[in-house]
């Protein structure tokens, strides 16, 4: 089959392949909870090329939308799938390649209504999960997510990313009041379009000292999709003043990554009670909430879509690692 491949004794190199093997997969006897999927779209991440083969495996991607082509014997009956079902989720053997193998627990139905298009599933698993789940874990979004958080003021640093525009439409999507976003000054209309009431440039220095200077305690969450991200960048100690305290609640501060010293603190179990680094979980509730979240404001993530072939791959690598990317960028793999 089709397969975009990492390369090398580490796997920094990457390329694509005509003749990789097809995934081996048991219906019964062994891994009976999984799926056998046609891959129709594959999405990547910044950690697709940050580590190394040994971790992730030889093929590219977690992300993809594809029908299901054959399913485990024990897939539980509630979770309603069958041959045939158009899903979306996170592959367990690599998503850039025309089959791959996907565990039933983190995956979902694709929504068959609102004219949702397989390169926009593809985009949701990684990206739009964490930013839910920070959210959540940042006291903005709860398990049924009825009560609109008209009251909350959040802060979105890295807004013009794939996580950042999935914080600012989720936020949009819960009602929350005061959406501030940090970016460039060329994306701050695509943030507002996306959900963001305010922007700040943080090329500009003086505007970006301000509002931290302004902005203590007025935050009820800051969601930071931007630290440690590949330029040097870490709003994490500065962050924390904005947090609201008091009798009013206090903030949370949620990141997707950070220092070495804070990555420590989180794996020993030290981390401070106002601050979070996310370690994203799938699962199959929360992608349908994304999916129902969306849909209550009609929006939809923001997509790039490239060839499935060594220069679309060289594309989109050198734009994440330029940091050059908005949205996400998704694999036309059928």
């Amino acid at each position: 089959m089709k397969a975009a491949i990492r390369k090398g004794i580490l796997g920094y190199n990457f390329s694509v392949t005509d003749n990789y093997s097809k995934p081996a997969y048991y219906s019964s006897g062994k891994n009976t909870n999984d799926v056998l999927i046609k891959i129709n779209a594959a999405a990547i991440n910044p950690c697709d090329y940050k580590a190394p083969r040994a971790l992730l495996g030889p093929v590219i991607g977690y992300d993809f939308c594809g029908t299901i082509t054959d399913i485990g014997d024990q897939v539980e009956a509630d979770q309603k799938l069958k041959v045939g079902d158009l899903v979306f989720g996170i592959c367990s053997k690599g998503s850039l390649a025309e089959y791959s193998i996907a565990k039933a627990s983190v995956i979902a139905k694709a929504p068959t209504t609102s004219n949702w298009k397989p390169s926009e599933c593809a985009a949701l698993p990684v990206a739009y999960q964490s930013a839910l789940q920070g959210l959540r874990r940042g006291g903005i979004i709860d398990k049924e997510c009825a009560q609109l958080q008209t009251d909350k003021a959040v802060l979105i640093i890295g807004a013009s990313g794939g996580c950042g525009i999935a914080g600012l439409q989720l936020c949009r999507a819960v009602g929350v009041s005061r959406i501030v976003a940090i970016c460039s000054k060329k994306n701050e209309q695509l943030v507002r379009d996306k959900g963001a009431t305010e922007v700040v440039n943080y090329t500009d220095q003086d505007e970006l000292e301000s509002f931290y200077r302004d902005s203590v305690a007025k935050f009820d969450a800051v969601y930071d999709a931007a630290t440690s991200s590949g330029a040097g960048e870490d709003y994490w100690d500065k962050s924390i003043p904005l947090l609201k305290t008091g009798d009013g609640g206090s903030g949370h501060y949620v990141t997707l990554n950070g220092s070495k010293s804070k990555w420590i603190r989180s794996l020993t179990g030290r981390e401070k009670q106002d601050q979070s680094l996310i370690y994203m979980k799938p699962n199959t509730e929360d992608l349908e909430l994304v999916v129902s979240l969306l849909d209550r404001t009609g929006a939809r993530p923001l997509v790039n879509i490239l060839p499935f072939n060594v220069d679309g791959l060289k594309e989109a690598f050198d734009g994440l690692k330029g940091r050059r990317t908005t949205g996400k960028i998704v694999f036309d793999v059928a």
